[in-house]
């Protein structure tokens, strides 16, 4: 019997190793095999919560190869070992194995699909399991509420802390050399200097964050606005769902509102003062509202618009009063533009690049009717020509001028010449056809369909429609010029999707 064994590391084994765990299953399920005489075709071993089915390679790899009808049984430690999720999840994987004749074997029961009595029981097994996740993760989450009521601290630590454990809950304590840098953050800003200064600043005196090389307006901001520097503690800022239970399930995080923050006063020591950062808070406020990820595209130029100067995608921003602006994250780079005129100026210049296709095509159009005339007019004189040497060769063959050995060899050549001209007619009748109906109307169109739905449609429908025509825009503008006095130069798809 061809088996392969599958390993997953739970949550009840967290006091040991990944290793020490699947190293003791894997050593169970072999003496298993080999008391058994099976023969062991692949193990496939990985360290994943049973919850998400699609967030576990290993487990799908198998569930293929098992629909496939690659092997005979699956080994595992137990029947929760191939997963806990929901009841649609369970269903996929236990189906799998159904529709395949694919055994279950563990070290206490071999389990067949195809037998009523089994199914039943292995049903019953997986919703016992799913009901034991489930409280598992409500003990857990009920632990990580009371530890964070508590004051204690379960995220990575912020730049300018380190993660230690005080009377066994998790917290945070300073690191000076670091936090030096927070301080500098905070003075800078209170003293009316911008997030783009500060960065510059403080990279040039070698401070380096976490996750990254070098320090950014966007990183400066979160430092600022995060009240774990005065000491508090603050958790639920985020609700992440993830819709589907496809691979291709799309991840949302929504950013809630303050009100439904958790904050409270942890354990670890501020870095900075309340007043302090209760005056950053105040000037924060008053100025433009940094961009953020709330899930709804607000730029149709995302992507595609880029600084020529540095290269560097443009990004929308809105200013005072609310204006929208086109800037370059590029310190002393080119100057903005209002977002309003760089999109107005892309539209002009689409409906002028449509206008100078459509004159190319009609221009190429007859030029190419006009030589496609001459051409075929050339291989219809020549079809003529030789029809008229196959004409002579009977009179002379009738006469005897030809025996009949040279005829055949004039015959075979004319016939070839002729058959010659024919293909190259028909060649040249499909080339030029293709030449005329692909591209440019095609092309074309996608543009005129693109303005004329533009006005109605939303951020992320025009985005979408843009991306189908243009690979990319560049963008200048020199400083202290009038507010339409730049330049963008539109880069079309040579290809169309």
């Amino acid at each position: 019997m061809d088996v392969a064994i599958y390993l997953r590391k739970s949550r009840a084994e967290e006091h040991e190793s990944t290793r020490e765990t699947l190293h003791r299953h894997r050593v169970v399920l072999m003496e298993y095999i080999c008391a058994h005489d099976l023969t062991l075709l692949e193990l496939y071993d990985e360290v994943a919560s049973g919850e998400s089915l699609y967030a576990r390679p290993k487990m799908l790899e198998l569930l293929q190869e098992v629909e496939c009808g690659k092997y005979d049984a699956v080994l595992c430690m137990d029947i929760d070992r191939l997963g806990r999720g929901g009841m649609r999840e369970q269903g996929i994987i236990l189906d799998a194995f159904k529709y395949s004749g694919t055994k279950i074997i563990t070290p206490e029961k071999t389990y067949d699909l195809a037998d009523d009595l089994d199914e039943e029981l292995t049903e019953f097994k997986t919703f016992l399991s799913r009901r034991e996740y489930k409280l598992i993760t409500k003990r857990l989450r009920r632990g990580l509420h009371q530890v964070i009521q508590s004051g204690g601290y379960v995220s990575n630590a912020p730049f300018g802390y380190r993660r230690v454990y005080l009377n066994k809950k998790p917290t945070l304590e300073i690191v000076e050399h670091e936090a030096r840098f927070v301080r500098m953050m905070f003075d800078m800003y209170c003293d009316g200097i911008g997030c783009s200064t500060i960065a510059s600043t403080i990279n040039a005196l070698g401070a380096v964050p976490r996750r990254s090389s070098r320090f950014g307006r966007t990183s400066i901001m979160h430092i600022l606005r995060n009240p774990t520097f005065m000491g508090k503690v603050v958790w639920n800022r985020k609700k992440h769902i993830r819709k589907g239970v496809t691979e291709h399930a799309k991840h949302i995080t929504i950013h809630q509102a303050p009100e439904a923050w958790t904050v409270v006063d942890g354990l670890h020591p501020p870095i900075i003062g309340a007043a302090q950062f209760e005056k950053a808070q105040q000037i924060a406020q008053s100025r433009y509202i940094p961009p953020s990820n709330s899930g709804v595209m607000k730029n149709s130029l995302a992507g595609l618009i880029r600084c020529k100067n540095c290269g560097k995608n443009m990004q929308r921003m809105l200013m005072h009063k609310g204006v929208a602006y086109l800037l370059c994250t590029t310190k002393n780079c080119c100057a903005g533009a209002k977002y309003a005129f760089v999109e107005n100026a892309l539209l002009q210049t689409l409906a002028a690049k449509l206008a100078k296709l459509q004159i190319e095509r009609s221009s190429a159009s007859q030029t190419s009717d006009t030589a496609q005339d001459h051409i075929l007019a050339g291989l219809q004189r020549a079809q003529k020509k030789v029809l008229r040497q196959k004409e002579t060769l009977h009179t002379l063959l009738e006469q005897g001028v030809y025996d009949a050995n040279t005829y055949q060899e004039r015959i075979g050549a004319i016939t070839e010449q002729l058959a010659a001209l024919e293909k190259k007619e028909r060649s040249i009748q499909e080339v030029n056809t293709r030449t005329i109906s692909e591209n440019n109307p095609y092309f074309s169109k996608k543009i005129q369909n693109t303005l004329d739905a533009y006005t109605a449609a939303d951020a992320a429908q025009k985005n979408k429609m843009l991306k189908s025509i243009i690979t990319y825009i560049e963008y200048t503008k020199m400083k202290k010029t009038k507010p339409a006095e730049f330049q963008i130069e539109i880069h079309l798809r040579t290809a169309i999707p």
